[in-house]
């Protein structure tokens, strides 16, 4: 029962942190852009805090992850 909770916990905390930096951004499929320039468009940063840093595992710095 307890490891349920933590997969439970776990999985929502994974969700919630890469979806944050992909999911706000607009994706124009119709630009023809290189690869590297669509992942940059496509994804951002999250501001930084001592509670985003420590919640994300700095993985707030999409750009640059």
């Amino acid at each position: 029962s307890r490891v349920y909770l933590v997969r439970f916990l776990e999985s929502t905390w994974f969700i919630w942190v890469s979806q944050m930096n992909h999911i706000p951004m607009n994706i124009d499929y119709d630009k023809n852009k290189d690869w590297v320039s669509t992942q940059l468009h496509a994804t951002c940063n999250v501001n930084q805090s001592l509670f985003n840093d420590w919640f994300t595992g700095h993985l707030n710095f999409q750009i640059e992850h």
